[in-house]
């Protein structure tokens, strides 16, 4: 019986380790199309190994990755790159090939990559977020301070939390530090906001989605973030809050959207409420959780590809405590206390770890 093949598209990503390895446990043939050094690449369970040209020859990059879906024959495709996503988003669908990625109409996928648009739609459909101002000008920006008090944040309106988000506690520092995300978003056109500081932890929460009905969900707490202010995900327990997930499908169902998202929101600790912050549309950072909370994304991925109608099951195991080892040797570099802490989940069985043995590869290169 000949196999079922998955390509993955990635740039360099560490949570594409577990997503490669996931994929050959369902008996898939992995190929992984990525930039040379990606972790995913020294994986034992990627198959076949099709490095890119690099992303910023842009060109190059999309030619060569249409022609490997138009003759790779994939039964089911996974974009793990927002960025590609949205350099990709006028040729997906050019050739047969990408009926293997199930994904959201292009008039509603582009709202998902400005932050702005995101607040903006959660405001329309009662999803409560952060108090977000956009300054017209530099004269603005100590105004608005003062009105939004501090510690403030200053979220650009593209890119990543971790290079495009700032948390400013003096007002000293808030006009330096909006001219430098205005600088970083100059590539996108962007329009940097100040948002209120919201106090209360951040819950992550992914799913598979078709026509904005949920078929899958699984969301988490975030224990503990690299960067500790705005980061990813080092450690989290799997919770399920009903207000969350509300909030959630209100906004997949405004957006009708298809294939792979997550969604970050603020649980307030002020009113309780979970305040949106911003959307993922594509495979998540932590997917890698999901199978440890007994959540089979990959089944129904592959049906969805395949046009069939997928039944919801949006059932999963709460408590299931989990770390990423690569996000906690980034974070011990930075913060050594954590060393004693991070071996004793190492040797709690009760945590669980992105980590294996008979693997290892993929950690090494993600660290050098």
């Amino acid at each position: 019986m000949t196999p079922k093949r998955a390509l993955v598209i990635d740039q360099a990503n560490t949570f594409t380790i577990q997503l490669v390895r996931d994929l050959a446990a369902h008996g898939y043939h992995v190929a992984v199309f990525a930039e040379p050094g990606a972790p995913a690449l020294r994986s034992r369970a990627c198959h076949e190994r099709l490095p890119s040209p690099p992303w910023h020859a842009r060109d190059e990059f999309r030619r060569r990755l249409l022609d490997t879906v138009e003759h790779g024959r994939f039964d089911a495709i996974f974009l793990c790159s927002e960025p590609i996503l949205e350099g990709l988003l006028p040729h997906i669908g050019t050739a047969p090939g990408w009926r293997a990625l199930p994904i959201t109409a292009p008039s509603a996928l582009k709202l998902t990559f400005s932050k702005n648009d995101m607040l903006a739609l959660a405001h329309d459909v009662s999803v409560p977020a952060p108090r977000t101002i956009v300054p017209v000008s530099e004269d603005d920006v100590t105004k608005l301070g003062k009105e939004l008090g501090f510690p403030i944040l200053v979220k650009g309106e593209r890119g990543s939390a971790s290079q495009h988000v700032r948390l400013v506690h003096r007002p000293q520092d808030l006009l330096p530090t909006y001219r430098e995300i205005v600088g970083r978003e100059q590539r996108f056109s962007g329009r940097p906001a100040l948002q209120e500081f919201v106090p209360g932890p951040v819950y992550s929460i992914g799913g598979l989605f078709d026509k904005g009905r949920p078929l899958r969900v699984l969301a988490h707490r975030r224990l503990l973030t690299f960067p500790r202010e705005g980061g990813r995900t080092v450690k989290g327990v799997t919770d399920r809050p009903d207000r969350l997930l509300d909030n959630a499908f209100a906004l997949f169902a405004a957006l009708e959207y298809t294939g792979f998202g997550h969604m970050d929101f603020m649980h307030d600790q002020r009113d309780g409420e979970f305040r949106f912050l911003e959307i993922n549309p594509r495979v998540w950072g932590s997917i890698g959780l999901a199978r440890l909370a007994g959540v089979d994304l990959y089944t129904p991925y592959a049906a969805l590809a395949r046009g069939e109608l997928v039944a919801a099951d949006l059932r999963f195991r709460e408590g299931v405590v989990y770390h990423h080892l690569s996000r906690e040797m980034k974070f011990i570099r930075r913060h050594p206390g954590r060393i004693w802490s991070f071996l004793r989940d190492c040797l709690d069985p009760r945590v669980r770890s992105d980590f294996a043995w008979l693997d290892p590869a993929p950690h090494f290169a993600a660290l050098t």
